[in-house]
């Protein structure tokens, strides 16, 4: 109960993207999308507390 909390403040509405081993324990590591947007809001392992938020609003500038 405490992982779900932890995702709902961190990464709020989502929605499961994939599933894969997670890279830190070999457990399941989820991909979660926004439900609407369908843009990618993160990763988390519930078996190593691992979690992830993407940050995609900041724009890259070249010079």
């Amino acid at each position: 109960m405490y992982f779900e909390h932890l995702l709902d403040i961190v990464l709020g509405e989502r929605k499961i993207l994939d599933i894969i081993d997670c890279s830190i324990c070999g457990f399941e590591e989820i991909y979660y999308q926004h439900p609407i947007t369908h843009i990618q809001v993160g990763r988390a392992c519930s078996h190593c507390n691992f979690v992830q938020k993407f940050d995609f609003d900041h724009e890259v500038k070249s010079e």
